[in-house]
């Protein structure tokens, strides 16, 4: 895979906010209740598996770019799957 010079410095800088947004996340996802215990650690996994992505990107290695995408997909899929989930359910009364 053939990636531009700017292309590669991109997908680094990603990789650097994506894991300083995955060490924001970690907190409330130690600090979360049980109910909410789900939602927080999947923020936090989120940007966290998509570190690998974006630097494989960067690398040009098609090889680690499908490892990550194969941690990566269900963990969106999850997300997905739950935000939707909770936007049926409408919300809750306090």
């Amino acid at each position: 895979m053939d990636i531009p010079s700017v292309g590669r410095w991109i997908m680094l800088a990603l990789a650097a906010v994506l894991l300083v947004q995955a060490v924001r996340a970690l907190r409330p996802a130690l600090r979360a209740r049980p109910g909410e215990w789900v939602d927080a650690w999947l923020a936090f996994a989120d940007p966290l598996a998509a570190v690998p992505v974006s630097l494989a990107l960067a690398a040009g290695e098609i090889g680690f770019l499908l490892c990550g995408l194969a941690v990566l997909g269900p963990i969106m899929a999850w997300r997905l799957a739950r935000s939707l989930q909770a936007r049926r359910r409408g919300p809750t009364p306090a």
